[in-house]
């Protein structure tokens, strides 16, 4: 058994580590695929490298999915070319006018710019001065993790340039990236260290179902339901009236009980005991006068003797019953 409770227990080891690498990394690439040029894309088409590279060099560095139009102008937007993103559009424009900056990231040097004075800084890297702002206009695959693997010095004239520049945040933005009519669901929008606990009181309850689920230790027998005993019931109810203070309820359902058995006219049941000569028969006159003459106000103490004595007197006809069943067998065996 211990054998293979620690077989169990080293699955459940490497289980564990497996499917939360799954769940955070290969599920959720499997179920949407993730743009090229953004900062969450691990790919060689992603901006990942670049982006947690300035994390580490402590530039003020965001993702975003907010608009241009919704920020100050003293920030810098880093946008790729793709999506529903337009620089032509009039409220980017008007963003770049007041004094904004934005480093446009386009597949070739020669974007559709239909404002600004372009000036040619090198092979690399254009520059466009619109007013108080200007945009900066790079090759979009300068960044991206397969370059960085061979080559970051265009990256790192691209970064320069941005070093140059005034500006209070830096923001990648991606909101052109993803549709605008998508909702994300409950789940998308959890923190990953939320899923992480989720995922975890997962495991232990599968663990626990499975380990409930076998059996271990010594089988232990189900016995066969006990006999129930006779006039149980009666006796259920009857404690039941002993809680509740009903106490003359409870002695009438222990003298109804006790008048079973007797045949023919149970009320005449004190005659027939004297007649049978059946012992106890001073017991058997009280509880007749009791029953017969009740007083107004009785004890708690004399409604439980009352109560014992016809359980008494019950035992005394049952016993006689058993016998006058036992010589009536002995006699018919003998006739036989």
């Amino acid at each position: 058994m211990k054998k293979r409770y620690n077989k169990d227990l080293l699955l459940f080891i490497i289980i564990v580590p497996v499917f939360l690498f799954l769940a955070f990394y290969i599920l959720p690439r499997m179920d949407k695929k993730i743009p090229h040029y953004s900062v969450t894309n691990i790919s060689k088409m992603g901006y990942s490298v670049f982006y947690e590279s300035l994390k580490k060099l402590n530039y003020p560095v965001e993702r975003t999915l907010n608009q241009v139009s919704e920020f100050k102008p003293e920030s810098v937007q880093i946008i790729s070319r793709g999506g529903e993103f337009d620089i032509n559009n009039p409220e980017v424009m008007k963003w770049v006018e007041d004094g904004g900056i934005l480093v446009y990231l386009t597949p070739e040097i020669n974007p559709l710019v239909k404002y600004g004075a372009s000036v040619e800084t090198n092979d690399n890297i254009k520059l466009y001065t619109y007013h108080k702002g200007s945009i900066i206009n790079a090759d979009a695959d300068f960044v991206t993790n397969k370059a960085l693997m061979k080559d970051t010095s265009k990256a790192y004239e691209l970064l320069k340039e941005i070093s140059n520049l005034p500006y209070k945040k830096l923001y990648f933005n991606e909101s052109y990236m993803f549709p605008s009519d998508i909702t994300k669901s409950l789940w998308e929008v959890t923190p990953k260290e939320i899923k992480y606990i989720i995922y975890q009181m997962l495991i232990a309850l599968s663990a626990l179902f499975y380990y409930k689920g076998k059996r271990f230790g010594k089988i232990i027998p189900l016995y066969e339901e006990v006999e129930r005993e006779e006039n149980e019931y009666l006796y259920s109810a009857a404690s039941l009236y002993r809680e509740a203070k009903c106490l003359d309820l409870m002695i009438n359902s222990y003298y109804k009980n006790f008048l079973k058995g007797f045949k023919g006219n149970s009320e005449d049941w004190l005659e027939y005991w004297e007649i049978e000569e059946m012992p106890s028969l001073d017991d058997a006159r009280r509880v007749y006068e009791f029953m017969n003459n009740k007083k107004s106000k009785v004890k708690e103490k004399e409604y439980i003797k009352i109560i014992t004595i016809i359980e008494y007197l019950n035992n005394i006809v049952d016993k006689r019953r058993d016998l006058h069943w036992k010589t009536l067998k002995n006699n018919l065996h003998v006739n036989l």
